[in-house]
């Protein structure tokens, strides 16, 4: 199930801040980005993945979904 979640982005377009259950969490470090293309035939969207490290040490999976720009989802967290 997508757990919606609030990013800000630099100017290059990767995250800089996660805003998730009344947080903030400063990105501290973008490990890898990737694209997934989804189940298509099913009628998934392309995704587009970042998994990143935040200031206190924890490490996050999030994705934009490729059909609704601006829409961000927590993949995965590792804390």
């Amino acid at each position: 199930m997508p757990r919606p979640l609030r990013v800000l982005c630099g100017a290059s377009g990767r995250p800089k801040l996660l805003l998730w259950r009344g947080r903030r969490y400063p990105v501290a470090a973008v490990l890898e980005r990737w694209k997934d293309a989804g189940r298509w035939w099913a009628g998934e969207s392309p995704k587009l993945f970042f998994r990143l490290q935040t200031a206190d040490g924890a490490l996050w999976e999030i994705y934009r979904d490729g059909e609704a720009p601006g829409a961000w989802y927590l993949y995965r967290l590792y804390d």
